[in-house]
């Protein structure tokens, strides 16, 4: 039977880290593993002109980046296709079948969550296995069926524990993102992510749409 397994990793990327440190948000809009060692991401950095360049200098000096080709700017979203050696995360579940709905690169924090779906309970030891002899922390989170509805994670539970004990939620809200992040202790870029994929699995459950669609 098909499960959903969520998987708190740390995601070793360091252009995660180029465009925290810039204020620029970096989401993974698709990726390409090829050959036996290499992958392609594309990516989507949104912020000004300057934080997106120096965020881009960065990535191209990142370790295990091979190229970084910058597409053409629309507003304030800057595409770009990064080609590198292939990340112990994704070395690890090369082997495995196994289906990915959330990217862990696709999170600014250093614990990141992974979800995917496997077909039977030995792609999950082999990519728990993989993980371990490259030294990549992970911790299981959840294991559910696949028709399961959208579930929030721990930390997403507890984030939005404490912006609705502090009204953020009201209206008028008593705090603002920025005095919510300081609570939180994480920046208001992420943490507005982190609201708005959280509430957006608050509405699949309300609208009964399977996590994953």
């Amino acid at each position: 039977m098909l499960r959903q397994i969520t998987l708190q990793v740390r995601a070793e990327a360091g252009f995660k880290v180029a465009a925290r440190d810039n204020g620029v948000a970096m989401s993974v809009l698709d990726c390409k593993a090829f050959n036996k060692t290499g992958m392609s991401l594309l990516l989507d950095l949104k912020g000004d002109t300057r934080a997106v360049g120096r965020t881009i200098a960065a990535i191209r000096k990142s370790d295990g980046v091979r190229e970084a080709v910058e597409g053409e700017r629309t507003g304030e979203s800057t595409p770009l296709l990064v080609v590198l050696d292939r990340p112990g995360i994704c070395q690890a579940s090369g082997d495995a079948a196994i289906v990915c709905l959330e990217c862990p690169f696709d999170s600014d924090e250093d614990v990141a969550t992974w979800r995917f779906i496997v077909r039977k309970s030995c792609d999950l030891r082999e990519v728990l296995a993989k993980l371990g002899t490259r030294g990549i922390e992970a911790k299981i989170e959840d294991v559910a069926p696949v028709e399961r509805r959208a579930t929030l994670t721990g930390r997403q539970m507890e984030i939005m524990t404490t912006a609705y004990a502090n009204g953020y939620f009201e209206f008028p809200r008593r705090t603002s993102l920025t005095e919510l992040s300081k609570v939180v202790g994480v920046k208001p870029s992420t943490l507005s992510e982190i609201l708005r994929s959280a509430e957006r699995r608050i509405m699949q459950n309300a609208l009964g749409v399977p996590a994953g669609a």
